[in-house]
């Protein structure tokens, strides 16, 4: 019994570096991971400053995200590419944002690929023509944060978004500098 004992004991104290190991190589692969898909966002942010005409968007969805994707509103409605496509197609004369941004908050692995948090801030200048934020006429910073909860897959050995959860109404500031990210999350 006492020699099982020790072998039982050896077997645990043997084993306990290689758990040590494996969640190593998690965490490296998350970290990774984080770096290729931030990477990625930060493409998705900059490709709407890019686009000249509509199939320009469908190109890039077509390299980006896959064909099944779906976008889930903060009321729990789930909409396909077709019917959000309209929507990202906007005209020319449409204001663009001065910047986008989309920081991941939080990430974890799963075994098709990645879910991710990750906060998009869109920030515009608008001209206050009504006088809502002060004088008429004015120029403001609209800064608008929103939370999703992104899952993304691999698909011959690229990364493809599959679904995107808004996770809660867009925080709106006005003429707010220093926005911080933490205070989205």
């Amino acid at each position: 019994m006492k020699a099982l004992m020790i072998v039982a004991t050896a077997a645990v104290l043997t084993a306990t570096p290689l758990f040590a190991q494996d969640d190593g190589a998690r965490s490296a692969r998350a970290a990774d991971v984080r770096i290729e898909l931030q990477g990625l966002y930060d493409e998705i942010g900059q490709s709407q400053f890019q686009f000249a005409d509509e199939s320009d968007v469908e190109l890039f969805h077509d390299v980006l995200y896959t064909p099944d994707w779906t976008f889930t509103d903060v009321t729990g409605h789930a909409e396909a590419w077709p019917h959000v496509r309209a929507q990202t197609i906007t005209s020319p004369d449409a204001p663009r944002p001065d910047s986008q941004t989309q920081p991941i908050q939080q990430l974890s692995l799963t075994p098709d690929g990645a879910t991710v948090v990750v906060n998009e801030i869109t920030v515009r200048t608008i001209v206050d023509r009504e006088g809502r934020y002060g004088r008429e006429g004015a120029s403001h910073m609209v800064t608008e944060a929103t939370t999703f909860r992104d899952r993304w897959v691999r698909v011959d050995d690229e990364w493809k978004l599959k679904s995107r959860e808004q996770m809660r109404e867009p925080v709106v500031s006005i003429d707010k500098f220093g926005w911080g990210m933490r205070d989205v999350g």
